[in-house]
């Protein structure tokens, strides 16, 4: 997809006011950040990084009025080139249940460029040449939460998830709805984590638009800490 340069200034303007805020009111909010390590990037039950690792970090400002805004970065992605993504959105808690709606802005510097058509014409030079972006909303209830995701250029292409956390066990299914029937599929995956921070997952798609046809098994590890 074509980027709009406007489209990203925007968006990082107002994660960087976000954090601007955050440095002003130390009392009323907080940071953090990860990095992790994972034998592949599973994505919406395909790997982004064919049968190789992936190594990512993030770094989340987030407010107690609900506001949030984030920069997350992988060393592999889509369209073969690496992956930085923009997040800003307002997620809030009302006892057990929760909402939450934002933007993501993704961003693959190293793509490279296309035309109409679909073939390749070059090499990207800046990170306006390549990018993709969705609108968000979900919400939860205990440990139940569901999102639905809604590309911004074509919003017939969708993903609805539908996630639960149950101890140490983890459920997954989501499902890609796009304009082209064929290319629509859905995925599941269980995970399991049986010391703090370290993940085995099991992924399966199923679908005329599914990429993976067989199982895909992962295992990851994140280092989350406090930015102070």
């Amino acid at each position: 997809l074509e980027m709009k340069s406007k489209h990203i200034r925007n968006v990082t303007l107002a994660a960087l006011g976000l954090c601007a805020v955050g440095a002003t009111l130390p009392a009323f909010a907080a940071t953090s950040a990860s990095v992790s390590v994972s034998s592949m990037y599973l994505w919406r039950g395909m790997s982004l990084s064919g049968a190789g690792p992936a190594v990512s970090g993030d770094f989340y400002f987030n407010h107690d009025s609900g506001l949030y805004a984030g920069i997350w970065t992988s060393s592999e992605g889509a369209n073969g080139s690496h992956e930085t993504d923009l997040n800003i959105g307002f997620s809030k808690k009302f006892g057990d249940a929760g909402i939450d709606i934002g933007f993501y802005e993704y961003l693959y510097p190293e793509a490279p460029k296309k035309d109409a058509n679909g073939n390749i014409i070059g090499a990207t030079d800046s990170l306006s040449n390549t990018d993709a972006s969705e609108y968000y909303i979900g919400g939860s209830f205990g440990p139940v939460s569901a999102k639905l995701l809604i590309n911004t250029e074509e919003t017939k292409n969708m993903y609805l998830t539908i996630d639960a956390m149950f101890g140490s066990f983890g459920a997954h299914v989501g499902s890609t709805m796009k304009k082209d029937s064929d290319a629509e599929y859905t995925d599941f995956n269980v995970s399991y984590m049986p010391v703090a921070n370290l993940t085995w997952t099991v992924s399966v798609a199923n679908g005329k638009g599914a990429v993976e046809k067989d199982p895909l098994f992962v295992v990851s590890y994140k280092w989350p800490f406090d930015v102070k």
